[in-house]
Formats: C-alpha cells, sequence, structure tokens
C-alpha cells in the first residue's frame, strides 16, 4: 500500500474493514511519565523545574486541519515535496487528531509515527454533515455495534489512539438514545482492546437531535460528553460559559480537564481573533483550569504559504508554549538519538555526506538531488522553544478584532507588527516582513538551520556569547542499567588558524543534579563534522544541554546516549565537571574538575544558567 486513505462511504468502509492493507512497521505509543513541566518556567529558563503530577493538569489536543487533508503527508513512503507542512513542538502536544472532511479519517502512517516517537496519542475523524448516514447505523443495538467494532478494529490494525467523533448534521429525536449507546460501547470497548485509548465528542449536536453548537457543556450536550473521555466545545465561548462548563463538570465528579475548549486559529468567532493573538483565548481557557483544543494551527503553512514557515511557526508557539505544559518521553535500556530532522529537508544527507538518486537516461547515469518529505523520518524534537521569540510588543487591534477568519483575513487591510528581542514583524494580509534588529551579543540562542545536516536534514545552530549559561535542549526519561557514554557530532564554524576549538560540553541532570562532562576523546568523521565522545557514571537522565568554554557558532548534527559499551579498567580517561547549586538566589555553582588520573582537584567558582 503506496497511500494512506480515508473512506468516504459507510458501505466502502463495510466492504474493506476485513480487508485492511497493512503498512511498514507503524511504531508504537511511546511511554510518558506521570509528571510534566509548567511551559511558563521552561520558557523562563528556570534552573530547576518543578515535576507537576500529570493528571492534575489541563491538556492539549492539537486538531490537524489543512487543505482537506491527505497531501503529501498521504504517502507511506513519503515525497519529494520538501516544503510541505510539518509539525515539530510535540512535548507541549498530549492527543493529536488528522481531521478531514470524509467519513472516516484514518490519520497517515508518518503522522502517527511521529507522534508516537514523541509519547503523542493519535486520533481518527468520524465526521458526518449531511443527514441520512447515521440512519442505518442507529437502526439497532446491533449494527451500533458493528459500526463501533469495525472503527475499533481499524484504529487497532493501523495502531492509533482512538476517535474524535463529529456529528454536524441533525440526528432523529428517535435515533438519540441508541446514539448515546454507540459511545458508551465504543468507549468501553476500545478501553478494553487499546491501551491509554480516548474518544473525543464535539459539541455539534444536543440531546434532541438538532444541530445547535452549545459553546460550553451544559444539560443539551452533558449525556455525549459523560459518555465519552472528553468533549471539544465550540469556538464561540464566553468567560460565563467557561465557568458553567467547570461547575456542571465537578457536579457529576468528571475531571475540568475532560473539557477541551476550541482555539480556532482561523478566528472565526474565537475570542481573540487567533492567529499570533490566540495566546488571547489560551490565557482565559487557562484561568478556569480548561483544556484546550487548538485547531488549525498549520494556518502558519496554509496561509502565509512556505516560505517562511519555519519562522511563523516558531513565532506562533513561543506564545503559547507559557501556557502548555511539557510532556516527558521514557527511554528505557533503549538508546536515545536525534539528529534533530524534522521529516523533511532540500537534500538529504547520511553521515554528513549528501545522497543523490541515479537515473539511467540514454545509457548514461545522471545523477539528481533528494529533497523529501517523511514524517516518519523525523527524529526526536527538542523540548524546549526556539529562545527570545516571546512578543515584546503585540499591536492592540489584534486582541479585540476576528482577522483571521478564512474569509476575513484576506479582505483585512491592517498591518500588524510584533517585535521580539531579535526581529520585528511586519504582517499585512498574508505578506510577511521580518527584519533582524542589531544582532543581540550579549545573550545564547539556538536556530534549527536547515542547509546543512549530518543525518537526514537540517541541524541545530548554536550562538555562544555568554559563558555564565548553557543550552537546554530535552527533557526526557532516561534510565539504564549501566554507565552512559554519549556522542556528540557537531561542525565548528570556520575560525582562524590561532584560535583554539571549543569542543561541545554535554550537560546531563536529573533529580540529584547536574553535571558537565568533557569529552575524552574526539575525531574528524569527514571535512565538515566532528565527533566527540563522552563517558559518565550517570545511569537516570532528566535533561539534555550543552555548553561552550568560549564565545562560538557552531552546528549541532547528533546526539547519542545509550549504555557504556567498554571499560577502562577504573581508569579515568575523561573529565567529570560535577556542578553543585551554590545559591539559589544568585544562582551561582561550583565546578570541581576531576582531572585524569590521580592529579590534585582544581575548583573555579562560575555562573551557570539556561539558554
Amino acid at each position: 500500500m503506496t497511500e494512506s486513505k480515508p473512506f468516504k462511504t459507510l458501505k466502502e468502509f463495510y466492504e474493506n474493514v476485513d480487508n485492511l492493507k497493512p503498512w511498514p512497521s507503524i511504531k508504537n505509543l511511546r511511554e510518558t511519565t506521570n509528571y510534566v513541566y509548567r511551559g511558563s518556567d521552561v520558557n523562563a529558563q528556570k534552573i530547576y523545574l518543578e515535576k507537576l503530577t500529570r493528571q492534575d493538569q489541563p491538556k492539549t489536543l492539537f486538531c490537524h486541519d489543512l487543505q482537506g487533508g491527505y497531501l503529501e503527508d498521504r504517502f507511506i513512503d513519503g515525497s519529494k515535496v520538501h516544503n510541505s507542512y510539518v509539525f515539530y513542538h510535540w512535548s507541549i502536544i498530549d492527543t493529536f487528531v488528522y481531521f478531514s472532511h470524509y467519513f472516516i479519517t484514518v490519520p497517515p502512517f508518518g503522522w502517527i509515527n511521529a507522534a508516537h516517537d514523541h509519547g503523542v496519542k493519535v486520533l481518527g475523524t468520524v465526521i458526518t454533515e449531511k443527514e441520512g448516514i447515521w440512519d442505518s447505523i442507529l437502526k439497532s443495538q446491533e449494527e451500533v455495534r458493528t459500526f463501533a467494532n469495525a472503527l475499533i478494529h481499524v484504529a487497532k490494525f493501523y495502531k492509533f489512539d482512538g476517535w474524535f467523533i463529529n456529528i454536524e448534521n441533525i440526528i432523529k429525536s428517535d435515533q438519540i438514545n441508541n446514539l448515546i449507546y454507540f459511545l458508551k460501547y465504543l468507549r468501553e470497548r476500545i478501553h478494553e482492546e487499546i491501551r491509554d485509548s480516548e474518544i473525543i465528542w464535539y459539541d455539534s449536536i444536543t440531546n434532541e437531535g438538532t444541530l445547535s453548537w452549545q459553546n460550553e457543556l451544559n444539560n443539551k450536550n452533558l449525556e455525549f460528553f459523560l459518555n465519552c473521555d472528553g468533549i471539544y466545545l465550540n469556538y464561540n465561548w464566553t468567560k460565563s460559559k467557561l465557568e458553567n462548563s467547570n461547575a456542571l463538570a465537578r457536579n457529576y465528579n468528571r475531571s475540568v480537564h475532560d473539557i477541551y475548549v476550541g482555539l480556532d486559529v482561523w478566528g472565526r468567532g474565537c475570542p481573540g481573533g487567533g492567529g499570533f493573538n490566540s495566546t488571547y483565548a489560551l490565557e482565559r481557557i487557562r484561568q478556569e483550569g480548561l483544556s484546550v483544543a487548538i485547531f488549525a494551527p498549520s494556518w502558519t503553512h496554509e496561509f502565509f504559504g512556505s516560505k517562511k514557515f519555519q519562522e511563523l511557526e516558531d513565532l506562533f508557539w513561543a506564545q503559547l508554549f507559557p501556557y502548555l505544559y511539557v510532556h516527558v518521553p521514557v527511554y528505557k535500556g533503549e538508546m536515545f538519538k536525534t539528529s534533530f530532522c524534522r521529516g523533511n529537508g532540500t537534500l538529504y544527507y547520511r553521515c554528513g555526506e549528501i545522497q543523490l538518486d541515479m537515473h539511467v537516461v540514454q545509457g548514461r547515469s545522471i545523477f539528481e538531488e533528494r529533497p523529501f518529505y517523511n514524517l516518519s523520518m523525523q527524529k526526536p524534537q527538542i523540548s524546549v522553544p526556539i529562545p527570545h521569540l516571546k512578543f515584546i510588543h503585540i499591536p492592540q487591534p489584534a486582541a479585540s478584532e476576528n482577522v483571521n477568519s478564512r474569509d476575513e483575513c484576506t479582505k483585512n487591510s491592517l498591518e500588524y507588527i510584533y517585535e521580539t528581542k531579535k526581529n520585528v514583524i511586519r504582517i499585512l494580509k498574508n505578506t510577511v516582513n521580518i527584519q533582524e534588529k542589531t544582532p543581540i551579543q550579549d545573550v545564547n540562542y539556538f536556530e534549527f538551520y536547515n542547509q546543512a545536516s549530518f543525518e537526514g536534514g537540517g541541524c541545530l545552530k548554536m550562538f555562544t556569547n555568554d559563558l555564565k549559561y548553557y543550552h537546554r535542549l530535552f527533557l526526557v526519561q532516561i534510565e539504564f542499567q549501566q554507565d552512559i557514554e554519549a556522542t556528540i557530532v557537531y561542525e565548528e564554524m570556520e575560525r582562524s588558524t590561532n584560535e583554539t576549538s571549543s569542543e561541545p560540553i554535554l550537560i546531563l541532570g536529573n533529580d540529584i543534579g547536574l553535571k558537565c562532562i568533557l569529552h575524552y576523546k574526539s575525531e574528524n568523521l569527514n571535512s565538515r563534522w566532528k565527533k566527540c565522545v563522552y563517558l559518565t557514571n550517570i545511569r537516570t537522565v532528566n535533561e539534555i544541554g550543552v555548553s561552550f568554554a568560549k564565545k562560538s557558532v557552531c552546528y549541532l548534527g547528533e546526539i547519542i546516549l545509550e549504555q557504556k559499551r567498554r571499560h577502562l579498567n577504573g581508569k579515568s580517561a575523561f573529565r567529570i565537571l560535577h556542578c553543585r547549586l551554590h545559591s539559589a538566589l544568585s544562582e551561582e555553582v561550583y565546578i570541581a574538575g576531576g582531572l585524569r588520573h590521580d592529579k590534585s582537584v582544581s575548583v573555579e567558582k562560575v555562573v551557570l544558567n539556561r539558554s
């Protein structure tokens, strides 16, 4: 099977459900910890992050709607259209819904693999927008069970995690009882068949069968909510409606976190107008302690096009990040390896070398570059936002006008000017002008760089300007039974012949504290990339970062953490710098350098923070 496909009719669904076409290896949902971190703490670059009980925090659902769905993402083996939409901010998403307007939307292969590898659940969509389809399904409880069992079979076969139910047409009043039975049966059975599965109901019809969006949890949609794992509220809510929803859920002993309040990035009546002012709605949702369903954040690609997508995507999520929660993927006895590849690239690299496709034309071998788009090739993505992209100036009109609806945004003639520490962003309709301010010399930051790669496509470009700070990259839970050996592949930007090199210093953290680890050996891999190897007695890791001993610009191509494969007869052939907090107020630490063999230990006082 070369493509992921939806089922367009009930007849087509039933004809194929017992003869589904297998896909290549589908990744299982990665385990995540029972704790999360506040996005606001991560965004503020706090040294110590408080672990919060995950079930006590509101959740975030991502509803992906892009031009009807099944674009370049439908191809099992990927595509050469490298500038198609990708998503890589997985650390702050709990559930991913692949949405389209086909009857039964099966999430494409690549999306399942990318989400699952980051510990994010994936839901398909069941949607009807005209009357009649449900008549045959709801005519008896037997027919209900047949349909529900078929949905469960498809989800289990393709290893995704449940369904989003969206009925946007009138249901006959005498069919409502069977519709509620359908939800109850589907939820109970899928929980038995698929671990951690979810059924989410969309706020569209009432308990009388009428099509009427309530924009709150109330007695007209309560019974649907009570028989599902969550309700996705429509977008035209108010503060009082959110308060009512909160109170009603508590009255029925249901978690308020099972209420997903709709946030339409295209605006369309959503408070704040969506777009780059989506934080206006998100902040108010979080004030009520409710979960959020973010609809169509691919707006950054669909509305503005692919040319400035990376910059706009990072800007958009940087604003939301403080109101979200960072979940933590688990690597238990499993190698952690990333090349930062997002699943696409203008060129495909392997071990730092460009890979070419060979074609024979009229007896001659022709070599062509290999652009690619394949979400299954996405590697673990960083857990933190790109630094210094939070707006320090937001235009006032955006807070009160719904300027981002699909119909209205092309008519709007206002220019919006946003400002970050690094850039001034001017937006007029779908035209974007990003102007860089005077280059920031006093802070550390990094960005994704798509013009070079060690493996796949892209790498991280690190700017180190302040040696007191380091770059936090990943929040993870890595557990090994033996000591850890790590590898960093990197490239320094060209330096003068008399300038010393600056190899990356590996930062590993856990509940005990931080360790700054110097490499014990290095080697050149090719004319561009170098490799450093690090040894440590750490076996559990909660965060991964890097720092540098001098001001520099460096490209990170790959990071690997695995169990130590060799021993050195008890003799240390490396230096480990143990970082201990000296003063929580001044954020000073002492770094003790254990030198080779039995030489004396010197202590240097430094200030350590995170970039």
